[in-house]
């Protein structure tokens, strides 16, 4: 049968695990997007665009209000990442477990997929793309190392709105110990750090831990900026009109308008659910300078 849209319990549980991804890898929702649930091809390119930043000018009656037709830039992304998670169920396994094993699995579906595509991601920020970088030791890497960054995207005139920073463990873990930055907080806001060790805005940044950033052979430490600098763009796969045994549904997340395809087959023979989410995307740089590189002293 060909992809279709419902409400029934796989359709149900991948939405669950919808939420599951973007909670866990918050960095999808801080880059240009270009989602939907359409079938392609693989290595079909799309066409997307970035806003880039723009300047006012001054009004002359002669020319009138002409229009800067730099203000959006198209981009094509090619999509050429096909990734899948799985998993399967037996008829013994669901009996013997009072536990909903389809949602418990699901969740972890969610998770082994949000990762791949996040790694992917993370590739790009190499310096043959981003030239900008700010070189830092763990134990130097504070308020002040944030403030600084900060200026420079400042001369670099990226706006100020929706900035975000992703840094691994040890630099997030050492903005938390920054005592200045706690100081700072002392007030009912500082309790909540404590509590939940997630931190407010740092100097106009939403700064968010990625454990598993990698280093790229750059020693990357993390990276800042908005969300013209990257761009993804995701769809589902193409499949004939007669799928035989196997159920295939398209969910999409209402916020994000991230969709997933879910394949649900039972093997009556066998006695086992086979359940799979996967999704076909790509990536592409946008405005160079708007990200900054992070990286640690060799």
């Amino acid at each position: 049968m060909p992809n279709s849209h419902a409400t029934v319990n796989s359709a149900i549980i991948a939405q669950t695990a919808l939420n599951t991804l973007q909670a866990k890898f918050p960095l999808l929702g801080q880059i240009a997007t270009d989602f939907s649930s359409a079938s392609v091809k693989f290595n079909q390119d799309i066409v997307t665009h970035i806003v880039t930043p723009t300047v006012a000018k001054d009004f002359v009656p002669a020319t009138g209000y002409v229009p800067d037709d730099q203000a959006q830039v198209d981009v094509s992304v090619k999509i050429n990442k096909h990734a899948y998670a799985g998993y399967a169920i037996t008829d013994v396994e669901r009996s013997t477990s009072e536990i909903d094993l389809n949602q418990r699995y699901a969740d972890k579906v969610a998770y082994a997929l949000g990762r791949k595509v996040s790694d992917d991601l993370m590739a790009l920020i190499i310096n043959a793309n981003f030239t900008n970088k700010t070189e830092i030791a763990a134990a130097a890497f504070g308020r002040n190392a944030v403030v600084d960054i900060s200026t420079k995207l400042n001369k670099r005139f990226i706006p100020d709105m929706g900035r975000f920073m992703f840094v691994n463990s040890d630099y997030y873990n050492a903005l938390q110990k920054d005592e200045a930055l706690y100081k700072a907080y002392i007030t009912p806001a500082a309790g909540n750090v404590v509590v939940t060790g997630m931190l407010p805005d740092v100097n106009g940044f939403t700064v968010i831990e990625y454990s598993a950033l990698p280093e790229n052979g750059e020693r990357l430490v993390g990276f800042a900026g908005i969300r013209e600098g990257l761009i993804m763009a995701a769809r589902v796969p193409d499949v004939p009109a007669n799928t035989g045994d196997t159920v295939i549904r398209v969910v999409t997340d209402p916020r994000t308008g991230l969709s997933i395809q879910v394949r649900d087959r039972y093997d009556g023979r066998l006695g086992k659910q086979e359940v799979s989410f996967t999704l076909m995307y790509g990536f592409a740089t946008g405005n160079k300078p708007v990200i900054e590189r992070i990286t640690r002293p060799a």
